[in-house]
């Protein structure tokens, strides 16, 4: 089986071409609000590099989200837009999946946590089965503050989109970082985690692949 996974929810690119689950060419770019303008010809050299055309593709892996905006939307267009074209399946793997992916070989259950704007993070808890994560809580979003109030040093896996471009936030450093397996969250790591899912008996293809949006919970006035 051929897949092409695809990921622009944190703001880089990162795509992945592989032949049962051997990668046949991988990219990962810090091309921060380029990917739209870039990523078709990026594709288009992947598969001239492995002498594919986009018809032999048999299967595309998504992040799905949450994260930027603008990123998940970008990805999701392109990898719907050739599954529907090519009549392929089209597997979903969110953000905090692909982070957790990192971690393989924890016994205890662990948090994961996005930062994607300000100090608000999209957090969940991960148990590793078989080598791969399995969420135990949905995705929540909600402040660092109220994060650390409730998990005190809890070890977390912690990921902040473009923290470049802010200031420095003290409130990052309490967090007690777990050690990672796979240090990058590439798209080579969403074609693991995506293979995986298109192999499960849970997996149904007739399932609309959506952009994975979070709101946060507004607390009602007693």
């Amino acid at each position: 089986m051929i897949r092409l996974s695809v990921d622009t929810s944190f703001e880089h690119l990162g795509l992945c071409l592989t032949r049962n689950g051997v990668p046949l060419a991988n990219y990962y770019s810090l091309c921060h609000r380029r990917n739209g303008t870039i990523m078709f010809e990026v594709i288009d050299d992947l598969l001239k590099s492995a002498e594919l055309s986009l018809a032999e593709v048999d299967a595309y892996v998504v992040n799905c989200g949450p994260g930027s905006y603008t990123g998940v939307r970008i990805g999701m267009s392109v990898a719907k837009t050739f599954a529907q074209v090519h009549d392929k399946p089209l597997i979903p793997v969110n953000s905090l999946e692909l982070l957790a992916g990192q971690i393989r070989h924890l016994k205890n259950d662990f948090p994961v946590l996005l930062n994607c704007t300000r100090r608000e993070i999209f957090h969940s808890v991960f148990r590793i089965v078989d080598d791969h994560p399995v969420a135990q809580t949905a995705i929540q979003l909600t402040s660092l503050e109220k994060f650390i109030e409730i998990s005190g040093d809890f070890p977390v896996v912690h990921f902040r989109v473009n923290p470049e471009r802010r200031k420095h936030e003290p409130l990052f450093e309490k967090l007690v970082l777990l050690p990672l397996d796979y240090p990058v969250p590439d798209a080579q790591l969403l074609d693991r985690l995506g293979a995986y899912k298109l192999a499960s008996s849970a997996y149904d293809p007739n399932i609309p692949v959506q952009p994975l949006y979070i709101k946060r919970d507004v607390e009602k006035p007693l």
